[in-house]
């Protein structure tokens, strides 16, 4: 397996891509989104990071978060998946090993404001660019609602493709 080096900025923004094992749309099914949505907040709690933008769609998901001194996200990661995995064959009384994610996530470091828009624009836009709806505001498992009531989307963004992230593909 390639080795690679991941980089670590303290106090950082973070953009996170993560992908279901053989893109099996498991988060398709709402009682497994709002699990995955209950473990990262229980996550939370063991691995403090503050998370800024979220989406979640039914074979991956992707997340915009700054990590404490103490928490890399790394360690986030990897306790997400391990605990939904947990709490997941919990609720299915699975007993036997199951591998419902693929090995690693994709990582980048937020350097800019303008990389930092890019980012939220791709992550609130990404359930029209998968076909799921025809606009953010339709799907509820991301935070445009949040971000667009502090006014950060105007009325009817996102129902084309924004230009600032045409060709952006991290996932």
């Amino acid at each position: 397996m390639a080795r690679f080096k991941r980089y670590y900025v303290e106090n950082a923004l973070v953009f996170i891509t993560s992908v279901t094992r053989d893109r099996f749309p498991i988060f398709a099914e709402q009682e497994s989104a709002n699990l995955l949505l209950a473990t990262m907040r229980e996550v939370q709690q063991i691995h403090p990071f503050n998370l800024m933008a979220y989406v979640v769609l039914p074979d991956h998901l992707h997340l915009l978060m700054r990590t404490g001194q103490a928490t890399s996200f790394s360690q986030v990661m990897r306790s997400i998946k391990w605990n939904f995995t947990r709490n997941y064959k919990d609720v299915k009384s699975i007993k036997q090993p199951v591998s419902l994610w693929q090995d690693r996530f994709w990582d980048h470091v937020i350097r800019d404001e303008i990389d930092l828009n890019n980012h939220m624009d791709y992550i609130h836009y990404n359930p029209v660019k998968h076909g799921c709806v025809d606009a953010p505001e339709k799907w509820q498992l991301s935070t445009f609602a949040f971000w667009a009531e502090c006014g950060y989307y105007p009325m009817g963004w996102g129902r084309t493709e924004p230009s600032e992230i045409t060709g952006m593909r991290w996932e």
